[in-house]
Parts: C-alpha cells; sequence; structure tokens
C-alpha cells in the first residue's frame, strides 16, 4: 500500500501580504517609469485585476478552481480537488520549489491542458503537515530541482 500525505490548503495572510506587496512595487515601478499617464493608468488597470485574480486563487482560496485539497503518494504523483470538488491527478514537477516557510508545487497533469502551481505557506496549512510535505518533496520527490 503506497503511502500518501493528504493536505487542506485554507487561506494564507502571509501570501496574502506578499502578493499585495509584489503587485504595489510593480505600480510604483510603473508610475516611476516614463510611460504616459493613458498608459500608467491602463497597467495599474491589469495590475490591479491580476492581484485580485491571484488573490482569489492563491491566498484565499475562493476562486472556484483553486486547488484547496492535495493528496501526494511517494511515486511524486498527486490529486487535488479544487474547490468546486472536482478531483484531478497530478505528477510534481521537478520545477517545484521548497524552502523552510514557502513551498510552490508545480503540477504537471497526465492529460489535458493547464499546469496549475499550489502555493503553500506555513499559515494555510497545519504546521506539522507543512513540515511533512517539506520533508515529503525533498527526500521522496528529491528531482535535484527541490531546493
Amino acid at each position: 500500500m503506497a503511502e500518501r500525505l493528504s493536505l487542506r490548503l485554507g487561506p494564507s495572510r502571509t501570501l496574502a501580504g506578499l502578493l499585495g506587496g509584489a503587485h504595489g512595487v510593480a505600480l510604483g515601478a510603473l508610475w516611476a517609469s516614463p510611460v504616459p499617464s493613458g498608459w500608467a493608468l491602463a497597467g495599474s488597470l491589469v495590475i490591479a485585476l491580476h492581484l485580485g485574480q491571484a488573490l482569489r486563487q492563491h491566498a484565499w482560496r475562493s476562486a472556484p478552481h483553486a486547488l484547496v485539497e492535495l493528496e501526494l503518494l511517494e511515486d511524486c504523483s498527486a490529486a487535488a480537488r479544487s474547490r468546486v470538488g472536482l478531483w484531478k491527478t497530478y505528477r510534481v514537477a521537478a520545477s517545484s520549489f521548497v524552502s523552510a516557510r514557502l513551498a510552490i508545487l508545480n503540477l504537471r497533469p497526465g492529460r489535458g491542458l493547464g499546469r496549475p502551481t499550489v502555493v503553500i505557506t506555513g499559515d494555510n496549512v497545519d504546521p506539522d503537515r507543512f513540515r511533512q510535505l517539506r520533508v515529503w518533496l525533498r527526500w521522496r520527490c528529491g528531482h535535484g530541482g527541490l531546493a
């Protein structure tokens, strides 16, 4: 029987703050650049819309297709459930990243389009589960790209 690691993903204040800060820096850079005001306004609108989408998808997990539950198997395959209840199977890509405070899972579908990314911080999963996830990704799925 294969071992599995199950995670329920909740909202993350840390990730919301990081996303807001990064988008704020992008706005500041846009307005500091020598572009016409009309282009700066249009760019600001695009950045604001992207921030809203990123918060719903990754930080708050309130978007319909946001992944809210993961089951990782020892062969580095994963099953993920979206907010609407749809389960799909994936492989954890070697381009995934894990650190002490953040894990970014790049998932590859067995078939079909779309390569979802799951951003996990220490405050949107149980702390013990987050530690297990970090160990799991480094030692069981140690693709070399996970460091």
